[in-house]
């Protein structure tokens, strides 16, 4: 009797043991090997699900801890990341793509938006749209970015011109090109979304056109990614655990900021956005354009776009003449 209640509960140990290794661990148990994971993004801009992931612990919850570093979008990212000093950040397509072409292991495994900013003008300004800038002063803050380089793909396939050459161009941070519209050193300016809407809440400003509204009528998606969360190769391979729990810690805040409208009012207030509507506008505006998970293939709308881009302005605009492979992982995020 007590010989078979014994080999009846080593069976039963046994097959617990085979039935859980048939499984794998479930997300929310997962860890990273732990330590910092230094992540760039921007102030000025949307870090809305990396202070998220702060503020709720979910970097703890997975076993790592996440290192907010602010830098300025565009070369001070890709200089950070090739020093060292970061693991991850905020890069769109276009600079994993040049930096690749380069020799540079960055390689995205995360998406981060869709094409989120806008045009904007003077309220009393004579421009309603894209033709209408031409000859004017226009503001950038960036002019290697894919939403600028679609800007002049637009401007010259339909309507004739070329900014570049047929407008005055002039390239400055985020913050600074509001400063050069109130002081009507500029016409209009490719802004940030987040710092567009209160300037556009004041009355005193007008969007004329958003970087999405430019892809109408190319066959590509509105849905297309713009930046992504970009990690070293060499990071991915010496801590594959923390990488991924940092994707699974990113999709759990931003699924966190599509269901609880509280927490926009604290992440905004940093930014000095507080009046409810505004609040209101961006919750909406930033949920709708912030991505959790990769496309079905990213690569193939990606060189879509592309293709468009290098149409219109070649290596000049876009900085590569083809796009190399392995620009973004995404096995990592499924």
């Amino acid at each position: 009797m007590i010989k078979s209640t014994l080999q009846a509960l080593l069976f039963l140990v046994v097959a617990l043991i085979s039935f859980g290794a048939s499984f794998p661990v479930l997300a929310q148990d997962f860890k990273g090997e732990g330590g910092k994971v230094r992540i760039l993004s921007f102030p000025t801009g949307n870090d809305y699900p990396f202070r998220t992931i702060t503020k709720l612990g979910l970097d703890k919850k997975y076993g790592f801890e996440l290192e907010n570093v602010a830098v300025q979008p565009g070369g001070a990212a890709v200089t950070a990341l090739r020093a060292g000093a970061a693991e991850g950040g905020l890069m769109n397509w276009l600079e994993v793509a040049r930096v690749r072409a380069n020799g540079d292991q960055i390689t995205a495994v995360l998406p981060f938006i869709k094409m989120p900013n806008v045009w904007i003008a003077p309220k009393s300004s004579t421009a309603k749209d894209l033709p209408g800038l031409k000859g004017l002063k226009v503001g950038t803050y960036n002019r290697f970015t894919p939403e600028w380089v679609l800007y002049l793909a637009v401007a010259k396939s339909k309507y004739g011109y070329d900014p570049r050459s047929e407008s005055t161009v002039q390239e400055a941070g985020p913050g600074l090109l509001r400063g050069l519209l109130d002081q009507k050193q500029l016409d209009s300016a490719f802004i940030f979304y987040n710092l567009a809407m209160p300037m556009v809440a004041t009355g005193e400003y007008k969007i004329l056109f958003t970087s999405r509204d430019l892809l109408e009528g190319l066959n590509i998606p509105t849905t297309i990614m713009l930046t992504s969360v970009a990690f070293r190769e060499d990071y991915i391979r010496t801590h594959p655990k923390n990488v991924r729990a940092f994707v699974l810690a990113y999709q759990e805040a931003v699924q966190y900021l599509r269901k609880n409208d509280e927490i926009w009012k604290e992440l905004l207030a940093t930014q000095s956005i507080t009046d409810p509507k505004v609040v209101d506008l961006m919750r909406d505006w930033s949920r709708d354009v912030t991505l959790e998970k990769f496309s079905d293939d990213p690569m193939l709308e990606t060189k879509k776009l592309f293709d468009t881009l290098y149409a219109a302005g070649g290596k000049e605009a876009t900085g590569i003449d083809q796009l190399p492979a392995g620009i973004f992982n995404t096995e990592i995020s499924k």
